[in-house]
């Protein structure tokens, strides 16, 4: 089976620490694939016989992901991809395969799906794999999504320089079973990719990892199950990333949500492999915490953001309606109110 990995697995959230420069964007992802890779189908030699990252997840480095074949299509391997960006509201893909594959007498299965979401401090993930069958360094199979953000913040309140102090509840639940590398995680970006939180459960092999370092469990987060029926970890949790800022200057705030599920053999077991990383309804911004140059908390600090986000110590803020479109409203229903009042009277209705 073909799958990236690296020695740091991570999900991201990233922070520019330098004035903004890109525009407020979402970007949500979803792709799953199985297949055998078909060796010489991209021409004579060894082509179909390399893999890669898809080129839209190329910048998610030390992370598990699908290893496509770098000739593409032509090398025989089935896939559903989506991808979508927005400037403002929210953006959700997905994507779905079944398949069956392999020569006779080595028939597999494959059934998966993943979608992404994206909105301004509001991501969500999940993929899902289910794979019955053998496989080889030829094979790939697995889904995997993302949410992503880049907004645009200018804090106000004090001078000099600071720290934006974001928390962060996740939620949602992990199943794996058998030969499955599942992982869903955060991840800050600074001037290096910096691991946030992550769950991962490599093969029934279930670690933790929150700001600071790894962890027996994270808060609110529970683990059942068995190897033989499954593990699950599930439940609700928070976190808090430390960004460096300077008051009065803008700068870029980009994180991202990545999830994905990556089966392999299950010859052997009494079951297919397979696993479910479902966290479509987070990570949610649900506090922020600004502090001075001294560590003291900036009681008033303020938030512009270029998407128009309203930002505060409760995290994302609803809308405020303008006062001209509160006024129509009030004019609205004390409209519909006189109608019904003298339709009553013209039925000799007595209205109390």
């Amino acid at each position: 089976m073909r799958v990236l990995s690296g020695s740091t697995i991570i999900l991201a959230l990233g922070c520019a620490l330098t004035t903004a420069q890109a525009a407020p964007a979402l970007e949500s992802y979803s792709l799953t694939a199985a297949g055998i890779s078909r060796l010489g189908a991209a021409g004579p030699g060894f082509s179909c016989a390399t893999f890669g990252p898809d080129s839209r997840t190329a910048y998610f480095q030390g992370i598990f992901q699908v290893a496509l074949p770098t000739d593409g299509a032509v090398c025989g391997v089935a896939s559903d991809s989506r991808s979508a960006v927005a400037a403002s509201g929210s953006v959700t893909v997905a994507a779905t395969l079944a398949v069956g594959f392999g020569p006779p007498g080595d028939l597999r299965t494959f059934t998966g799906s993943a979608a992404g979401r994206a909105g301004f401090a509001d991501l969500g993930v999940r993929a899902a794999a289910s794979y019955s069958g053998s496989s080889d360094p030829f094979t790939v199979v697995g889904s995997q999504a993302y949410g992503l953000q880049t907004e645009t913040m200018t804090f106000g309140g004090a001078s000099g320089s600071g720290v934006f102090r974001p928390t962060f509840t996740v939620d949602g639940s992990l199943f794996n079973l058998g030969r499955t590398d599942s992982q869903l995680g955060f991840t800050r970006w600074a001037t290096a990719a910096l691991p946030g939180l992550r769950i991962q459960n490599s093969r029934g092999s279930v670690s933790h990892y929150m700001p600071g370092g790894y962890v027996a469990s994270l808060p609110g987060m529970t683990l059942t199950g068995d190897l033989v029926t499954g593990l699950t970890v599930s439940g609700s949790t928070t976190f808090s990333i430390d960004v460096p800022i300077v008051f009065g200057t803008a700068l870029d705030v980009t994180y991202s949500l990545w999830g994905a599920s990556l089966p392999s053999s299950s010859v052997g077991l009494l079951t297919g492999s397979g696993g479910d990383v479902s966290f479509i309804s987070s990570a949610r911004m649900t506090g922020i915490e600004v502090l001075g140059a001294t560590g003291q908390p900036v009681s008033g600090f303020s938030v512009i953001s270029g998407s128009g986000t309203l930002y505060g110590a409760a995290g994302v803020l609803p809308a405020v309606p303008e006062p001209g479109s509160t006024a129509m409203m009030v004019l609205g229903l004390a409209t519909l109110l006189v109608r019904r009042l003298y339709w009553h009277r013209i039925k000799g209705v007595e209205v109390i």
